[in-house]
């Protein structure tokens, strides 16, 4: 495969043909972001070849209600050094055809020569490369991420633009292009907006309501979106929801204008860890989705947008705007971010109509059953 291929349109109708291929996938956080994706990836794979997540002791099966099998390695980052060591024993022990890694567990350079070392036992190696390089990135980050890369020869992307940027980084590995898939683990029952306006009470029926969605950076725009809400300030019935932790190395001076946010009438602030079942709420009473970053390469929030129906506003980052020739949402243009919220707010408000005609017409191929498919050929072949 290589990185033109990309998940069909349609599934067929006969049911597909199990694979021996024995997949371990591996994730080192077992609550976070690329948990969800590599459970979201494993159940749609687990109905096509012998998967196994593997991942951290935090890890909760039951939280996600899946049931297929795991095997709950890493604690502390303290203790990965030792973890990684009892990884590669366990790796070694089980031989699977292939281990594709969510993402570099935690320090590429101590990781790269345990991947050369999985190869030379035989075991094919995969990387899903979720952001190009990490956040905040060092001078030397896209050197030791670009030597890190070169180790696999499997690599799996989000996006033509995350494909380009291998290439640009020196990487000829012919990656798999294939879009994150939708968070449809957290719809965990049907809900209507007045269910969920009822766990939210500073919501009303008829406020239009645009939610920022997740940890809480500078990097993904959380000033950009509560600036808006200061220009929107005078706009009948328009609310703006925030839902997600800070984080611990949040600076003084941000946090601080964040606290100035707290007491706006359109602004409700709940800037804590959601926890897992109470996602559903804020995207069933959620208008739209609200990404205005100024970084990144992906965004599991963009998905979970895809799994509530819910119509997107985005800045042109990463994979956004390719997502978004294929969903009901606006790309944000213009200098300014917020003042390009803004308008892009109201305008959706008015028009919001036709943006929810548009979510029925897209999306076939952001199901999982589409991406894993994608998935087991290109690591069979």
């Amino acid at each position: 495969m290589t990185a033109s291929d990309s998940v069909p349109d349609s599934v067929p109708d006969s049911a597909p043909v199990r694979s021996a291929l024995r997949i371990h996938v591996v994730s080192f956080s077992g609550d976070s972001g690329i948990t969800d994706y590599a459970v979201s990836l494993c159940r749609a794979l687990d109905a096509l070849a012998d998967v196994t997540l593997v991942t951290a002791r935090s890890y909760d099966p039951a939280r996600y209600q899946v049931a297929f099998r795991c095997h709950r390695v890493f604690r502390r980052t303290l203790l990965y050094p030792l973890d990684l060591l009892r990884f590669i024993a366990y790796t070694l022990r089980e031989k699977p055809d292939v281990v594709l890694f969510q993402s570099w567990l935690k320090w590429p350079l101590l990781e790269a020569p345990l991947i050369a070392l999985l190869r030379l036992a035989g075991i094919r190696t995969a990387l899903t490369v979720h952001d190009l390089l990490p956040h905040d990135p060092r001078r030397w980050s896209r050197a030791f991420c670009a030597a890190f890369y070169r180790r696999f020869e499997r690599l799996v992307v989000h996006s033509d633009r995350a494909a380009q940027g291998l290439r640009e980084m020196g990487v000829t590995t012919a990656p798999l292009v294939v879009p994150h898939g939708i968070y449809d683990i957290f719809r965990l029952a049907p809900l209507t907006r007045a269910d969920a306006l009822r766990q939210l009470p500073q919501l009303d029926a008829d406020d239009f309501t645009v939610l920022f969605f997740g940890h809480i950076d500078v990097r993904k725009g959380i000033l950009e979106f509560l600036r808006a809400s200061a220009l929107l300030r005078h706009e009948p019935r328009i609310k703006f929801v925030v839902a997600g932790g800070r984080g611990g190395g949040m600076p003084a001076a941000v946090s601080a204008e964040l606290d100035r946010y707290a007491g706006a009438p359109n602004v409700v602030l709940h800037d804590t860890q959601v926890p897992f079942e109470r996602v559903q709420y804020y995207f069933t009473a959620a208008h739209a989705v609200a990404l205005p970053y100024l970084e990144g390469t992906t965004s599991g929030v963009i998905k979970l947008a895809m799994a509530f129906d819910r119509p997107i506003l985005a800045t042109d980052i990463g994979d956004f705007a390719e997502t978004l020739r294929d969903w009901s949402g606006i790309v944000l243009a213009g200098a300014d971010p917020a003042a390009a919220l803004a308008q892009a707010i109201v305008q959706m408000r008015d028009g919001y109509d036709s943006y929810v005609a548009e979510l029925k017409a897209n999306g076939a191929k952001y199901q999982w059953p589409h991406i894993a498919a994608a998935h087991l050929r290109y690591l069979a072949a």
